[in-house]
């Protein structure tokens, strides 16, 4: 058994929902071209420095406490 036979056609949508779908696309157009949206940048700023900046603290301090950690170790068995 095929997967056409199976599942049916990939289209296979009625005809009335292709119209509605075409009309509400010539709308959404008809608005789009009137009203400029800003961009995804403007209105999602990214925080990616931010974080980087963390991410490097994070592992600084990170890196100190093993430091820390091993002088208090190497201090107790000497």
């Amino acid at each position: 058994m095929s997967r056409v036979e199976k599942f049916g056609r990939r289209n296979a949508v009625p005809e009335t929902a292709r119209t509605k779908e075409k009309k509400g696309r010539k709308s959404f157009q008809a608005d789009s071209e009137n009203e400029k949206l800003p961009s995804r940048r403007d209105i999602h700023p990214s925080n990616k420095q931010q974080m980087t900046k963390w991410f490097f603290r994070i592992l600084i301090f990170l890196f100190l406490l093993l430091m820390v950690g091993l002088l208090m170790w190497g201090r107790q068995y000497s």
